[in-house]
Parts: C-alpha cells; structure tokens; sequence
C-alpha cells in the first residue's frame, strides 16, 4: 500500500470551528485538497440556507411564510424532514418549533453576539406549537407553518451537514470531521491507528474526562457549560425543555453520545440531557448500538453499560 498522508482543513461555519482531515496516499495530495475544498464548500452552502440569523436565508423566509405553503428547495425539504422524524424518535423533546421559547430566553442572534447585546423587552409567547404542525408536502415540495410558529434547526442541521460530508469522503482510506463538536471518524489514521476523540470535562474543560477510539462512528456532545447567557438578569442556555419552553433544568450538564450518525448522536444526547439522568440513560440504553456518558452538575459520571469503546484517559 502506498505511504499515506494526513491534510487539515480548519475553518469556520454555522458559529463554530470546524477542522477536516482526509488520509491520502502521497501522490493524491492534490485529490485530499480538493475533497477538503467541498467540505467547506458544503458546510458553506447549509448554512447560507439554513441560518435563522440571516434575514436572507431560505429558512428565514420559511419562518417569515408561516401560515401559507413555502415553496422550499431539496436541502430545506430534506433536514426539515429530518427533524420532524427526530422529533418524533425523541417523544417531542427535540423539537424544531422551539425558535420563539430561544428568542424569549434572550437567543434572538447570533451567539458570539449575544455578550453585546443590550437587555432588551422579552419575546412574548402569544401561541404554543410542536413539530406536530409541521406540515410537509413531499410531492409539491413545500412547507406549512402555522401562523406565529417558526423553526430552529441549529443542532440538526450541524450534524446532518457532518454526516453529509462524511458520506463523500467514505472511499478514502481514512477522514475524520468535527464541526465544534460534532465528529465522525472513517476508517483509519495514515499510520493505520483509530481515531482518538477526547472527551473533555465539563467541569474542568482544561482536563479530559476519557478519550474514544473509534472507526466508522460518530460522537457528539449536549452541553449547558457552553452556549449560555443572562438575558434581563435571568441566566439561560440554548438546550430548551419544549415541555415547559425554558432552558433545561435537568441535572446533567453534559451528554455524549457515540452512533451511526451524527444526526442520530446528537438527538439522543440532547434528548438524555432534557430529561435527566435516570430517563436519560434508559433512553440511551434502549438504542441498539448506542454508547453514552452522561455527566451531573455535582460532577458524577454516568457511563452506559454497553459503552465498549470508551477507555480511560492518561
């Protein structure tokens, strides 16, 4: 076999770093640099259309169509679908509806944004909605809204993005990708080892709590300690409980999942954190094939009994 190399690409996209590696022999280095050009290129496309922070993109005219049929393009077309089928493997707790509960707990751009913004009146809640009133017409192509209701697909559209990519890199010998967090990991290294994904303390972020080795899987990562501010003086975070519209109060602060796909990782992990440590790990456990670490506010670790890949960090 011809010696393999290793090309990075790191950029940023959809409000996070993202970094891209692809295993190529030596002599197809320009072919790895081309295949890292689309990554970006995808990523880039996703979130011109998908952004609910851009007034111009096609998810933002959905949301701004609620109440009459929007004619929507294929990518839109197939990650609202693919939310709808999350919300509904998840019993409701993701929820793409969720975007007027973010706006009322202080969401309402950008978070890199979100430390210059003046306190402002809060968003008021004049109706409730769920993914239920999601209508999607697969033969006209077009989206339902109700009146007042509107999307978020932040979570969902970072990983279906990850596992998109993903798919066109499968013929090489070995790539791994990770958009802040969300990761999957092909084959092998250059030098024919598995990939090492740490994971990292909570708590402690500057420690690790263990590290994965994986092939052919994807991990991702729930947390409250990252993405969280203080709206009007009421500290909150972008995790929304759609049962009760506010940001989580559930006692795990970090959730990773590993999974077929990353759409799949990051569903459960944000379902699990939702809905607690006891519920949450029985909703990990009952997935075939699925391997969670969950942990508490009061630093406890909970590991999923079928959780074979994960070994302890140095």
């Amino acid at each position: 076999m011809a010696d393999l190399i290793e090309i990075t690409r790191s950029f940023n996209a959809m409000n996070t770093g993202v970094e891209a590696i692809v295993c190529v022999p030596g002599s197809k280095r320009t072919e790895g640099e081309k295949a890292l050009v689309r990554v970006q290129q995808i990523f880039n496309e996703v979130e011109t259309a998908l952004s609910r922070f851009s007034p111009d993109s096609e998810l933002s005219g959905l949301n701004r169509a609620a109440g009459v049929p929007f004619k929507a393009s294929q990518l839109l077309f197939t990650v609202v679908t693919s939310a709808k089928e999350a919300a509904y493997f998840s019993g409701g707790i993701y929820d793409p509806t969720i975007l007027p509960y973010l706006l009322a707990a202080g969401y309402d751009r950008s978070f890199e944004k979100l430390s210059d913004a003046p306190d402002g009146p809060v968003y008021q809640l004049n109706s409730r909605f769920t993914w239920r009133d999601i209508v999607l017409d697969a033969e006209k192509s077009t989206i339902t809204l109700p009146p007042g209701a509107g999307l978020d697909l932040g979570g969902i559209a970072k990983g279906w993005t990850v596992d998109r990519v993903s798919e066109g890199l499968k013929q090489l010998s070995g790539f791994a990708v990770n958009a802040g967090g969300d990761i999957f990991a092909g084959g092998k290294r250059a030098d024919g080892s598995l990939w090492s994904v740490c994971v990292v303390d909570p708590i402690h972020p500057e420690s690790n709590l263990t590290v994965l080795e994986l092939t052919n899987r994807a991990v991702c990562t729930s947390s409250t300690t990252k993405r969280n501010w203080r709206h009007n003086g009421i500290y909150g975070h972008h995790l929304i409980d759609p049962r009760s519209g506010k940001p989580s109060v559930s006692s795990i602060i970090s959730a990773t999942v590993i999974a077929e796909s990353a759409v799949t990782a990051e569903i459960i992990a944000k379902t699990a954190l939702i809905i607690g440590p006891g519920a949450g790990m029985e909703f990990i456990q009952n997935q075939s094939g699925i391997d969670g670490i969950l942990v508490l506010n009061d630093g406890r670790l909970l590991r999923s009994s079928n959780s074979r890949e994960v070994t302890n960090a140095s």
